[in-house]
């Protein structure tokens, strides 16, 4: 009697050996079952794996990208420093320099000025991760460097104006014309009895200062000697100084000249030496100064090198002086 041949198969799960009791069909659905669920499991595990951990070309690209990011936060960070410290010196600039010098602060579309196309000049940045970040970067450091520029100009304006206005200071006639301690004022600025006449007043344009002859005689201000291309009638030996700024001044009964129509002086350069010519009644300077073509007190011009009590002196003794020398 022949036994029936029993038939085995390895279950791919339990790996244990199972008799075969069911077709071929079914046999092979089982087994390709199986063996898709093995598969299936492998697949997930190793997805899983690899989502959890970077290859190293991931990692390394990934290392990069924060390391950008630190970079450009840093940069922001800058940015934003210089934007404030720009901000503190564009305030001095209207608010302290520009008031001293009598200059109008910049507008507010002067000091931001606006890029032509900015939206296009960035529109790359859109399609960007992270785009808008760097993009808020790239205009911020645009503006910043437009405003340096428009700084720096205000600052070479107003270096030209502190260079101007250092000439025009040192061009004012503001010493005396000659030793404080060597002379005596005997005529004031204004109408004053007529020396030689004896009866009425005459207006008397400067004021006389009486001396020893050969006294030095000082320009008073920075300036360039002229010729009066005028009678200089009744003021003997006399200078003349154009100073700019529409002041000159005039020095008047010289005993002699020490400079020549078109010498450069400057500031308390001895220019002649006091003197008696002319019509005179003694030794003496008469001084005049001249602002836009009409004479003025000299006396309101003599500030420097005197406190504020021996101006208000020099002031009193050329207004109590009335007799005229010349």
């Amino acid at each position: 009697m022949f036994r029936k041949r029993v038939k085995y198969i390895i279950d791919p799960i339990s790996l244990s050996l199972k008799t075969v009791e069911k077709s071929g069909k079914y046999l092979t659905k089982k087994i390709l079952s199986g063996l898709g669920i093995s598969v299936l499991v492998g697949v997930v595990l190793a997805l899983t794996f690899f989502h959890f951990i970077d290859s190293p070309q991931e990692s390394r690209i990934n290392r990069e990208i924060n390391n950008y990011r630190l970079r450009l936060e840093v940069l922001n960070s800058k940015a934003d420093k210089l934007y404030f410290i720009l901000n503190t010196l564009q305030s001095k600039d209207d608010r302290t320099y520009r008031t001293i010098f009598a200059m109008n602060p910049l507008s507010e579309d002067e000091r931001n000025p606006g890029i032509g196309g900015a939206d296009d000049l960035y529109s790359n940045f859109d399609i960007v991760e992270g785009g808008a970040f760097l993009k808020d970067i790239l205009s911020k450091l645009d503006l910043i460097n437009r405003r340096i520029i428009i700084q720096s100009d205000s600052y070479n304006k107003l270096s030209l104006i502190i260079r101007d206005k250092e000439k025009m200071l040192a061009a004012i006639p503001s010493i005396m014309p000659v030793d404080r301690n060597r002379i005596k004022f005997s005529s004031g600025f204004g109408w004053r009895r007529n020396p030689f006449s004896h009866s009425g007043s005459q207006f008397h344009p400067g004021i006389d200062m009486a001396g020893k002859v050969g006294t030095p005689i000082y320009a008073t201000g920075d300036g360039v000697v002229i010729d009066p291309f005028s009678a200089m009638t009744g003021y003997g030996i006399v200078i003349v100084i154009d100073h700019g700024y529409g002041f000159q001044t005039l020095y008047a009964h010289l005993s002699k000249k020490l400079v020549k129509p078109g010498d450069v002086v400057k500031r308390g350069q001895v220019i002649g030496l006091l003197g008696n010519t002319g019509p005179s009644t003694g030794p003496h300077l008469h001084y005049e100064v001249i602002r836009n073509g009409q004479k003025v007190n000299p006396i309101n011009y003599i500030y420097s090198g005197f406190s504020n009590e021996e101006y208000q002196q020099l002031i009193k003794e050329a207004e109590e002086s009335d007799k005229i020398l010349s």
